[in-house]
């Protein structure tokens, strides 16, 4: 796996020792992520020790991908929550050593209920997936365990 080069704006979003985004866990994927007011955005090029079948990135990897970006977004925003519900489509494999990039925005907000939608593409354009999530905001009280992981 190895990291792409953002060539997108915005600000630098990454946690500690998340698996996906982690910058200090030595044994994740380290992905970086960037919000620019509206989207979170990310890339990254995964390797062989991501597969499922040969050669095709596992949609494990895929489905976390997105969650962790709209996870981001929903950070960069302000707020904090935690998945509740994800419905995922996959539209097509992805391939290892093929960029993918993974874009996530808000589509509603209540409460208790924050709503987000994440897809990602290839560097061919294939829409390899579409996520869906639902979020269940976190109680103030909680909100100092979550600052901690940034």
């Amino acid at each position: 796996m190895s990291l792409s080069e953002p060539d997108f704006p915005g600000k630098r979003v990454q946690g500690r020792n998340c698996f996906l985004c982690g910058r200090e866990n030595t044994r994740g994927l380290g992905i970086p992520f960037y919000f620019d007011g509206d989207v979170v955005r990310a890339a990254f090029v995964p390797g062989p020790h991501l597969c499922g079948f040969e050669g095709i990135v596992h949609g494990g990897i895929i489905f976390a991908l997105a969650d962790e970006a709209m996870m981001h977004l929903i950070w960069a925003l302000g707020l904090r929550a935690v998945t509740a519900e994800a419905e995922i489509r996959y539209h097509n494999y992805a391939r290892i050593d093929c960029r993918l990039r993974v874009d996530a925005r808000m589509e509603s907000q209540a409460p208790q209920l924050v709503k987000a939608v994440s897809v990602i593409v290839d560097d061919e354009n294939r829409l390899i997936a579409t996520v869906r999530g639902k979020f269940l905001t976190v109680a103030s009280k909680d909100n100092e365990k979550f600052n901690k992981a940034f």
